[in-house]
């Protein structure tokens, strides 16, 4: 068999299936001449309904031309003309979206008019090969009807519905993305069916959409314009068509994003961020608008978690991560010492005693019981690898911090890092300075 129920799926109607399986049941019965003229009249019909839907989503060339043939049906013009007008449109507005389309198109046509008319040397009429007859099948299958109708406008106009669709589906944005199923979705819907300039119009409409305009709708869909601003992305660099984030038209909506507008939306913020840290094409466009991109950065690398993206930030920087950590004030929360440690132990310049340090004195003199036990836990596991200077230096901090000798976990934290320096401290040096507890320490324990 040429063709199972499965490869009819390309068909979006029944009535198309129909009359293709009609084309394929006069090709097993071996008539190959019934077969083209059968092929040919299917084309035009197929081509016509793509006008149709070209038209309904508002081609104004399709529109256009779909009137004049309309009238030229109503008027009884001739067949033959008809279906020159549909294919002739096709040759002049979508070459590109048919693979060989005009080559194998004109060849049908030749072959079609051949076994529908005499041959004029000899009185008989043309019967194709079998070969002829599978090959042009194949070809129109491969070539046109499994290709969707094109269209050259604006992609917002026909995707509100998805849009909105998506605004409930899409309840926030988180780092794993998205339903993979929203982004085939939008790839198969509509993206396959977009040419350079089509795709370069709608990015810039959807981003505008979504981090610029104040429309109150827009703001309330930004998860439905988000899932097709990051796919766009993505399906525009897929497609080798980089060069659409060199046009004027796409930079200028990116360098117009504001701060206010990303401050007054979370969902806005958030939908940028992921954009930029998954593309760095847009990234390095955004690193142009330098009021956005330092308010992101602080952002994102403010927060332990995402300390590891410095890069993608500053690739270029001379600074190491551990550098912008001792620098950043923000980022050094002692509650995570352990997410930070594992982000920054790698640099050259790592110095885990100084980290040590520095997050100790990172834990808040209040409300910061759970930052003390945060850094606590990061703190006994690495003690083997500090000097009990080292050790000593960090706990005279850390006993003068209410926060720390208060807590709950105080006694137990306290009691293994003492133990620790006593076996790793001669029997000769006494007692450790700075070890005996005040008064006052011992009179806050009690309580």
């Amino acid at each position: 068999m040429l063709f199972d129920e499965k490869d009819l799926c390309v068909f979006d109607n029944s009535d198309s299936r129909s009359y293709f399986r009609e084309i394929l049941q006069s090709y097993y019965s071996q008539n190959y001449r019934a077969t083209i003229v059968l092929l040919y009249s299917f084309v035009i019909y197929d081509l016509f309904i793509k006008l149709q839907t070209m038209a309904n989503e508002r081609d104004r060339k399709a529109s256009k031309k779909l009137e004049e043939i309309n009238g030229m049906i109503a008027d009884d013009e001739k067949y033959s003309k008809v279906e020159n007008e549909i294919i002739q449109f096709f040759k002049d507005n979508c070459p590109l979206y048919f693979d060989r389309f005009i080559e194998d198109v004109d060849y049908l046509k030749k072959c079609r008019n051949k076994c529908a008319h005499l041959k004029v040397n000899d009185n008989s009429l043309y019967v194709p090969s079998d070969y002829h007859a599978r090959m042009l099948i194949c070809s129109m299958y491969d070539h046109i009807f499994s290709v969707k109708a094109p269209f050259i406008m604006d992609l917002f106009s026909i995707a509100q519905a998805d849009v909105e669709s998506y605004a409930e589906a899409i309840s926030y944005i988180t780092d794993s993305g998205f339903d993979e199923s929203i982004k085939t979705n939008i790839e198969n819907k509509y993206l396959k069916r977009m040419t350079y300039d089509s795709l370069k119009k709608s990015y810039k409409t959807f981003f505008r959409l979504l981090f610029v305009s104040e429309d109150e709708k827009c703001i309330e869909n930004v998860y439905g314009l988000y899932a097709f601003a990051y796919v766009m992305t993505g399906y525009i660099i897929k497609q080798g068509h980089t060069a659409i984030f060199t046009e004027n038209l796409v930079q200028d909506v990116l360098l117009r994003i504001t701060v206010s507008s990303l401050e007054n939306s979370s969902p806005r913020r958030n939908a940028l961020i992921k954009i930029i840290m998954d593309y760095s094409v847009i990234m390095d466009i955004i690193r142009e608008n330098q009021e956005v991109f330092e308010y992101l950065s602080n952002r994102v690398l403010g927060k332990p978690q995402f300390l590891k993206y410095y890069r993608a930030f500053y690739p270029r920087s001379e600074k190491s991560i551990y550098a912008f950590l001792k620098d950043t004030s923000d980022v050094q929360q002692a509650g995570s010492s352990a997410i930070l440690y594992d982000t920054v132990k790698e640099s050259e310049d790592f110095n885990l005693a100084e980290f040590a340090l520095i997050m100790v004195n990172a834990i808040p003199h209040y409300s910061g019981f759970d930052a003390a036990d945060g850094f606590m836990s990061f703190f006994i596991d690495h003690l083997q690898e500090l000097s009990v200077d080292d050790i000593n230096a960090v706990m005279s901090v850390y006993r003068g911090n209410g926060q720390c000798i208060n807590r709950g976990r105080h006694s137990v934290d306290n009691t293994i890092v003492k133990k620790y320096i006593k076996d790793h401290t001669s029997a000769n040096d006494g007692e450790v300075s700075g070890e005996k507890e005040s008064e006052d320490t011992k009179l806050n324990l009690e309580e």
